[in-house]
């Protein structure tokens, strides 16, 4: 969840952001969905060793934990605080044995980990700045044949991100992470093969969430956008009126004819294999 050429302004706001989130992570169902997605695919096996990377709350985590079973080895990895003060409070909560470890994720090696039949990291790529060398970082710590698994959102699906991406050049601000790259299954496809590994599939996820927005109401979802602290710096009073405008136009825009705009919340997800002479 940071960036592989060690911006500590970049990590500071990221923690800042997901340690606020903490509190209230869990409550959006399509998390918890996504994570049972994540360990069906999986296909752990008692023994085996996982490796989940940006691990929030715990949801891949612990479902990992009691799949392995009491021979196996799970640590969760993230680099908020908060997040993780959760994710331990539920495994405590439940009676299981987790690693969970704070740390930026695209720099692994000092924590001398080993290696893992299964690594993990949902609902992070975008927000690194590197997402090539992050996977092929994370490829070393897979044994031979292990699996590596991960998902990048469709973010035109999803209403916010893809409107304040468009206007965000014309107000002089960013999300922060970097999605241009996903055009199609093939953009995760390609990051797994140029990365080395071997590409097991690469498919479009169910659809978790589907949120239906009246026209009218686009001053309002602007308002619940810019709250939320992924999205606050649209919000600062020197853009704020003008993002507004442009924001209310965009989604204006994205209406059907019965002045319904319809969200989806779906991924891509990609499971690629470490080929056994590597």
């Amino acid at each position: 969840m940071s960036t592989l050429t060690a911006d500590s302004d970049s990590n500071a706001t990221i923690k800042a952001i997901y340690t606020e989130r903490s509190s209230t992570y869990d409550a959006s169902s399509f998390h918890l969905r996504q994570a049972k997605e994540y360990i069906h695919h999986a296909n752990l096996k008692p023994g085996d060793s996982v490796l989940d990377l940006a691990c929030g709350t715990g949801l891949v985590t612990i479902l990992a934990r009691q799949h392995v079973g009491p021979a196996g080895r799970v640590i969760g990895i993230d680099i908020s605080s908060g997040m993780l003060d959760v994710a331990r409070r539920k495994t405590s909560e439940l009676g299981l044995d987790i690693e969970y470890l704070e740390h930026d994720i695209t720099d692994l090696d000092a924590l001398s980990l080993g290696e893992f039949d299964v690594v993990t990291c949902a609902s992070a790529l975008l927000l690194l700045q590197e997402p090539l060398r992050a996977i092929e970082h994370w490829a070393a710590f897979l044994v031979p044949n292990g699996r590596l698994l991960i998902d990048v959102m469709i973010e035109r699906n999803v209403i916010a991100p893809a409107i304040l991406t468009k206007i965000g050049p014309l107000v002089g601000r960013s999300l922060g992470w970097n999605g241009a790259w996903v055009e199609s299954e093939e953009s995760l496809r390609q990051l797994f093969t140029d990365a080395g590994l071997t590409v097991e599939e690469v498919y479009p996820s169910e659809v978790y969430e589907t949120r239906d927005y009246q026209v009218e109401d686009g001053p309002k979802f602007f308002e619940k956008t810019v709250a939320n602290p992924m999205f606050r710096v649209f919000g600062a009073p020197d853009v704020r009126e003008k993002a507004k405008e442009l924001f209310v136009e965009e989604f204006k825009g994205r209406a059907g004819p019965d002045g319904v705009v319809r969200e989806e919340v779906k991924f891509y997800m990609g499971i690629a294999r470490k080929d056994s002479k590597q």
